[in-house]
């Protein structure tokens, strides 16, 4: 068994790599360069998941770029919510723990999700039923409203990561494949549950994955922390975390883990990045156009070798849960 390429890109504002997390004002030029990618993608018959938030949808010029490419079928558009800047506000000032959507109260995380989840539909006649949560902060309080609210799979896991120190989420031992979401944790599958969960793929040279995130974690502490052994595995290429992101990996390491996820028989490899990526100076990833054309020369490589080269097949979010969840419509 292949895995299946996933695509999905984070759709969203620009200025949030300084550390502000403004509620109003926000600019999305960056969607103007969605169409560049869009053709990278439409090469290869691929489809990605655009998941959109407030400012994006809100915004009618930059709304109109995705209409288009959903439109025409050549996506899926799904929900992304900023608690900072995602209605409604209460116009006081974000602290930087409420930027985790799992640190808000119930309540207000449901007005959010309700808020962003029938503005989408709205603009784009079609009800989102694919979620990512910004900076990764789902819960299982959020991933319940989300079930309420109709979404059938989510993409806010991101496995081998520690946000803890941040007071984000902790997905150090969360499952790298698909897995159907309990009632109790984010982080634990279910044989019945009806919200499936696809994480951002991440994980490491090695085949082994849960081997050697134990190494890694052993190398964090006591003399070998102080002996800087994790990096120095890394830059000799031994003990290396790959994510599946174009702004964190080249060509060669994504290669490298996409021939990981295949040799593990993953059922999916999930590719993410940010919108801003495709404006240079929007993001630290991209800064100029010579940037922008070797980020976009990344996708073209890892794309052609999984959909050519490897002969994966292709889908969106919820297209692919409507293969682990019979009842899910495409």
């Amino acid at each position: 068994m292949k895995p299946v390429l996933i695509v999905t890109v984070d759709t969203e504002e620009e200025g949030l790599w300084g550390g502000r997390y403004r509620a109003t004002e926000n600019t999305v030029e960056n969607i103007q360069s969605v169409p560049l990618f869009q053709e990278v993608c439409d090469r290869y018959g691929i489809r990605p998941t655009y998941l959109v938030d407030a400012p994006v949808i809100e915004d009618d010029r930059a709304a109109g770029v995705l209409q288009e490419i959903h439109a025409g079928e050549r996506a899926e558009i799904g929900a992304h919510l900023h608690p900072w800047c995602s209605p409604p506000l209460d116009g006081q000032p974000i602290e930087p723990r409420q930027t985790y959507m799992c640190n808000l109260p119930e309540t207000v995380q449901r007005d959010k999700l309700h808020w962003l989840t029938d503005t989408i539909a709205e603009r784009f006649g079609q009800r989102p039923t694919s979620f990512r949560a910004g900076r990764y902060g789902l819960d299982i309080t959020g991933a319940r409203i989300l079930q309420e609210l109709g979404y059938v799979v989510d993409s806010s896991v991101i496995p081998f990561t520690d946000y803890s120190s941040q007071e984000g989420p902790d997905f150090r031992n969360a499952p790298y494949l698909p897995y159907r979401v309990g009632d109790d944790d984010l982080r634990v599958a279910s044989d019945d549950g009806t919200l499936l969960e696809v994480p951002v793929s991440v994980g490491f040279n090695c085949h082994n994955f849960e081997q050697t995130q134990r190494l890694q974690e052993r190398l964090r502490h006591g003399v070998l922390r102080k002996l800087r052994a994790e990096g120095i595995l890394d830059r000799l290429g031994l003990v290396r975390r790959i994510k599946c992101s174009p702004e964190q990996a080249d060509a060669e390491r994504l290669i490298q883990l996409s021939r990981a996820y295949e040799s593990n028989k993953a059922p999916a490899m999930v590719l993410m990045f940010h919108s801003s990526s495709l404006l240079p100076g929007m993001s630290p990833y991209v800064t100029d156009r010579r940037d922008l054309d070797r980020f976009l020369g990344t996708l073209d490589r890892i794309f052609e070798y999984c959909c050519v080269r490897r002969n994966w097949a292709s889908q969106t979010l919820t297209a692919f849960a409507s293969k682990m969840l019979p009842t899910t419509a495409a």
